[in-house]
């Protein structure tokens, strides 16, 4: 039994990334991050030996287009507070699945706070390209997204899993967006259960693996 730590982001629901806590995995240690905490786990992966990293949804980049949709949220933050944010959320961060689910977006909500919202503002508009920290690690990788994320849309893990130093594997669900670890806990479920026990790697002939 393998070690998990987790590093949910500063946008989860109340409960995070506990649902993954207590996966079986192979010995080592096992890096589990959503969003933006892709870079604090980047970040013990380049200092600890670790032998999976799991990327939800990561964020390890700003460009122009993910610029112009942190302004909307800073603009709806600043002109509606918590609820402007989280209407102008809703239309990025929500796949088809839950964006009409008025209990989905209050769980959500409920676990917001006017200075944690500033703070991953203040923390992904200052983000470079911070893909060059995935050079630090061989541990493998597992990239899950949502098909409808409209926030980092599937080609930013796609470049995540290319940028990767080891084996990386990358997914999409449909009918999922940017939440998807809660959107879609029982497929995330399933798929990281698999990759902390090394199933995502299973040697097929002539050496390739899955």
């Amino acid at each position: 039994m393998g070690e998990i730590r987790l590093f949910p982001g500063l946008l989860s629901p109340p409960a995070g990334l506990d649902f993954l806590r207590d996966l079986p995995s192979e010995e080592g240690l096992h890096l589990i991050a959503f969003g933006e905490g892709a870079l604090a786990a980047l970040k013990v992966a380049f200092k600890e030996e670790v032998r999976s990293l799991v990327l939800l949804s990561p964020i390890l980049r700003k460009d122009p287009l993910l610029s112009a949709k942190l302004s909307a949220l800073r603009f709806g933050l600043e002109t509606g507070g918590l609820e402007g944010f989280a209407r102008v959320g809703r239309a990025l961060f929500f796949g088809p699945r839950a964006v009409e689910s008025e209990e989905v977006l209050g769980v959500w909500k409920e676990g917001l706070s006017e200075g944690k919202v500033r703070r991953w503002l203040h923390l992904v508009e200052g983000l470079s390209d911070e893909r060059r920290w995935l050079r630090g690690t061989e541990a493998r990788v597992l990239v899950v997204q949502g098909a409808w994320d409209a926030f980092t849309p599937p080609f930013y893990g796609k470049e995540v899993a290319d940028f990767a130093k080891g084996e990386a594997v990358r997914f999409t669900l449909e009918e999922a967006g940017h939440l998807v670890p809660w959107e879609a806990w029982e497929e995330v479920l399933d798929l990281v259960g698999d990759f902390l026990l090394g199933e995502a790697f299973r040697p097929l002939p002539g050496g390739l693996a899955l």
